[in-house]
């Protein structure tokens, strides 16, 4: 009856443990779709609120992009995409610092490099919880090869 009660307690303590991981996780979860929809739609309001202000970039194109807003110059914001998804495969949370790993698909427009061509590629966003909100502040993207 011992082995029993001291089990329940542990159950009961670590609870509110997994309940706040949940509560991250489906933040993140959301702010990486938000951030996906704010790309579309070149919506840099939105995109400067969840991006910290020092956000860098190690892009597909192999270029270290910053893309912050002590950056003058953001070309991810001014690149046109028909479509954008982000699949999310794994969120991993330590502490105030979250890492979303999964893929996308993208279909540049424009005057693109491979504009109108459909482009999956592996993706991880560094999430890091500062002053109560969560901001990007750190990306990777790489084209699978085919």
């Amino acid at each position: 009856m011992k082995k029993i009660l001291i089990a329940f307690t542990l159950i009961i303590a670590v609870h509110p443990l997994n309940a706040q991981v949940s509560n991250t996780e489906k933040e993140i979860r959301q702010l990486e779709q938000m951030e996906v929809k704010a790309i579309l739609e070149k919506d840099t309001v939105t995109l400067l609120k969840l991006w910290h202000k020092d956000y860098v970039v190690n892009a597909p194109d192999n270029v270290v992009t910053f893309a912050g807003r002590n950056t003058v110059d953001r070309p991810v914001m001014k690149r046109a995409r028909t479509s954008f998804t982000r699949e999310i495969e794994h969120v991993i949370i330590k502490g105030n610092t979250v890492f979303a790993m999964g893929n996308e698909t993208v279909v540049p427009s424009g005057d693109q490099p491979r504009s109108g061509q459909t482009i999956k590629r592996r993706y991880t966003n560094v999430w890091m919880h500062q002053d109560g909100t969560w901001k990007l502040v750190a990306r990777h993207a790489n084209v699978i090869c085919q």
